[in-house]
């Protein structure tokens, strides 16, 4: 059987709460009535004895205000038991009212007991007292209204019970309203722990109570994300084992086709005597650095360490643009660079020259035909500054670009700008993107490098300004 954790607390709670407020209201109850009996009593034990020693006449004037001072009625009665004064209205004088039976039931003291008197089909609690001596064998009767009694003991009763019902109600629906709210947030924790345990990993908003229930929710939502980082991760993890075995055979054979293709071109240039074509000999450069990255792809793809070759940034750069110059020229696209010959080296020549390769031809396809590429370095202290802008339209600047996978292109893998940022921080620098007006800027930044003549880390102090213009 289900026993709700609201239940458990609400029921309880409830069954306390409900027993301390009755008693409670119980026992006021009955000290009020017992004080309201024992003030009338008291007031009619007064009156008695101002009766018993009274030197006044007992005209209809006097009974009357004594009943407006006690609440009670007054019979005055002869040996006989004959009416001589009244205040009851409904009584005549010169009647006997009361029985003998009755009469002997009286005592000299007001008293409630189960059996009042009947006075003209009213209920009365009786006391008697005798006149002094010396003004005839008279009597009088006090008679204290059974219904009025009854009244002041429930006017007396009602405050309390009534603080004490409405005490009970208003607990009780707090009772419910807490219980339903603690039950709410309870189910909404585990609702997200079942939405997590089917793949869904959306945090859920804490409540501002400050309370276990709050750690609990955030302790959940730092599951949540702890676990969808990790099965992200796997799946990443994944995805790049399945990848680099389809890279591995891809590349196998492009570097055999492009192997091919290099000496079918050299042949040609020998048989031609074109030694000196500028087009076969850019041909052959970049089909024997394709041939090189690709080879370094192999290497990757099967885990084996390649070693760095150190390499003049001014080198690297001019001949990325060389490579890169003849696709310009057939998109007329203007690309600038723009160069500080510092004589500084980088510890891996072809980790940069992939990087920069790559952003160039991101730019390339960004920009389009007509477009505009600049290239430029800076020393600025001891810091070495590459950029790489371009006029297209840019990247989304919600998402990372450098995250793995992550491609605007169509038919694009997302692996070109991550393995960018990898042969970048390879080379000790670090690789970054934004959004500079109408421009994408992508910047590379060393801050040690190599000087070429001694192999130290302190920056020249003679840089020069090359500027090359392709497009």
């Amino acid at each position: 059987m289900r026993w709700p954790i609201r239940n458990q607390i609400l029921l309880p709670f409830l069954a306390i709460q409900s027993i301390a407020i009755v008693a409670i209201a119980v026992t006021t109850s009955w000290v009020a009535v017992t004080d309201v009996e024992d003030r009338i009593e008291t007031q009619l034990a007064s009156v008695s004895a101002t009766l018993e020693h009274a030197t006044f006449p007992l005209t209809p004037t006097v009974l009357n205000q004594l009943r407006a001072l006690s609440g009670a009625e007054f019979l005055v009665v002869d040996q006989n038991r004959s009416v001589i004064e009244t205040t009851i209205d409904s009584l005549s004088r010169d009647t006997t009212p009361l029985s003998d039976q009755s009469w002997n039931r009286i005592n000299s003291k007001v008293v409630r007991d189960s059996n009042p008197l009947s006075i003209e089909g009213e209920g009365y609690y009786a006391g008697r007292v005798t006149l002094p001596s010396g003004r005839g064998n008279r009597h009088v009767v006090i008679l204290f209204p059974q219904a009025d009694w009854h009244a002041a003991r429930w006017d007396a009763m009602r405050p309390p019970l009534l603080i004490g019902g409405v005490l009970l109600v208003l607990t009780i629906l707090l009772s419910i309203v807490l219980s339903r709210r603690l039950g709410t947030r309870i189910h909404r924790v585990q609702s997200q722990v079942a939405r997590i345990a089917d793949g869904e990993f959306e945090p859920i908003l804490p409540s501002p109570v400050n309370d276990e229930l709050r750690d609990l929710a955030l302790s959940v939502n730092r599951m949540a994300a702890t676990l969808e980082t990790s099965l992200e991760q796997v799946r990443e993890s994944e995805r790049s084992s399945l990848l680099t075995q389809l890279v591995g055979g891809l590349a196998h054979q492009f570097r055999n086709a492009i192997t091919g293709a290099r000496v079918s071109v050299q042949l040609h240039q020998r048989r031609c005597s074109l030694e000196r074509d500028e087009a076969l000999t850019v041909a052959l450069k970049q089909l024997e650095l394709t041939e090189q990255q690709i080879k370094a792809l192999l290497r990757v793809t099967r885990g084996v360490q390649r070693s760095r070759v150190a390499g003049d940034v001014s080198t690297i750069i001019e001949e990325t643009a060389a490579l890169i110059g003849p696709i310009c020229d057939h998109q007329q696209i203007d690309l600038q660079v723009r160069t500080d010959s510092v004589n500084w080296e980088v510890i891996d020549a072809d980790a940069l020259r992939s990087a920069l390769l790559n952003l160039v031809m991101n730019a390339v396809e960004a920009t389009g035909p007509h477009g505009r590429i600049e290239v430029e370095t800076q020393l600025v202290h001891d810091e070495l500054r590459i950029t790489v802008a371009d006029d297209g339209p840019g990247f989304p600047e919600e998402h990372d670009i450098f995250q793995t996978f992550f491609s605007t292109k169509q038919e694009g893998i997302g692996l070109g700008l991550p393995l960018a940022r990898q042969a970048v921080e390879d080379c000790g620098g670090q690789l970054t993107a934004h959004r500079d007006e109408d421009r994408t800027i992508f910047e590379l930044r060393f801050m040690s490098v190599i000087n070429v003549d001694d192999e130290t880390s302190v920056p020249s102090n003679c840089p020069s300004e090359m500027t090359t213009g392709v497009g």
